[in-house]
C-alpha cells in the first residue's frame, strides 16, 4: 500500500502512536505529501496533505509534540523550510516560513529538531557544495558548518539528529561507499564534536541508493528511503553500531 512499484517514495514521518504515517511523492516536476492511516492490518490511504504542481512538498518531519508538520518547498524559488500547525480540529493549518538563520538565499534541506531547540539541515549556502548546518529553530545566532568528516567535498544531506543530540545520521555520496548514496551515523563525543562517521551495513545500504533518515518518535523504527521505496529497521542497529564505536574507542 505504501511502497509501490509504480512510483517513487521518499521520506516518511511516523506518529508516536504508529498509527499515521506520513511520506514524499514523487510526481516528476513535483512532489507532495500524503499519510496513511493503519487500521490494525494494514494502512489505509493515502490522504492528500499538501503539494501540487505549482506548489511542490516532500521531506515531511512531523515534531516530538506532533503541532508541527515540517516540509521543503521551493515555492519561494529556492528551496525552504516551513510547517504546517496543527489547528484545533486536528488538521493542518497554512503553511508558516522559517526565517533565517534556518532559511538562507540558496537552497535549504530537511529538518531534524533537537530538543533544545536546534534544527540540523543540508545547504548550499555561501556558494558551497550541500554540507550539513546546525542554526537555532527561533533564531538568534548564526548557523554553524558541521565540521570535516562529517562534511567532505563530496554532497552530504539529509542530516537526522537524535533528540538529545547522542547521535547523528546523514546521507552522502563520499568515496567508499556502496551506491550512490549512503547512510552514515556519527557519535557524539564528551567535548562535543562528532566521530568519524560509520556507514551502514547491508541492512541498510545497497549497491542503489539510500537517503532521509528518520527514527520514529516512539524510537523503536530505523526509516530511511532505500531505492525509491520506503524501508524501515529496528532501531537497535543504532544503538549496536554505538556501543561497537565505543567498544573500540576505549581499547
Amino acid at each position: 500500500m505504501v511502497s509501490r512499484a509504480d512510483r517513487h517514495e521518499f521520506c516518511q514521518t511516523l506518529s508516536r502512536d504508529r498509527r499515521t504515517l506520513t511520506i514524499g511523492i514523487e510526481h516528476g516536476q513535483w512532489q507532495s505529501i500524503e499519510s496513511y492511516s493503519w487500521d490494525g492490518a494494514r494502512w489505509i490511504g493515502p490522504k492528500p496533505i499538501i503539494g501540487k504542481p505549482d506548489y511542490n512538498a516532500h521531506d515531511p518531519y512531523l515534531s516530538a509534540d506532533e503541532q508541527r508538520l515540517y516540509f521543503i518547498t521551493a515555492a519561494r524559488g529556492s528551496s525552504d523550510l516551513a510547517y504546517l500547525p496543527r489547528q484545533a480540529d486536528g488538521r493542518w493549518g497554512e503553511a508558516v516560513f522559517l526565517e533565517a538563520p534556518v532559511n538562507s538565499d540558496d537552497a535549504d534541506y530537511y529538518t531534524s529538531i533537537t530538543n533544545d531547540g536546534a534544527v540540523f539541515l543540508s545547504s548550499n549556502r555561501g556558494g558551497r557544495g550541500f554540507e550539513l548546518y546546525e542554526a537555532p529553530l527561533e533564531g538568534g545566532a548564526d548557523a554553524i558548518r558541521l565540521p570535516d568528516g562529517i562534511n567532505t567535498p563530496a554532497y552530504e544531506g539529509d542530516p537526522f539528529i537524535d533528540p538529545d543530540r547522542r547521535y547523528l545520521i546523514f546521507a552522502s555520496s563520499r568515496k567508499g561507499g556502496l551506491g550512490r548514496g549512503d547512510l552514515y551515523l556519527s557519535v557524539a563525543e564528551d567535548d562535543g564534536g562528532w566521530s568519524d562517521p560509520i556507514a551502514f551495513d547491508e541492512r541498510v545500504n545497497t549497491k542503489g541508493h539510500e537517503l532521509c533518515p528518520q527514527v520514529s518518535l516512539d524510537g523503536s523504527a530505523f526509516m530511511f528511503t532505500s531505492n525509491q521505496d520506503i524501508r524501515w529497521v529496528s532501531s537497535s542497529i543504532i544503538d549496536e553500531m554505538i556501543s561497537a564505536y565505543q567498544a573500540g574507542a576505549g581499547d
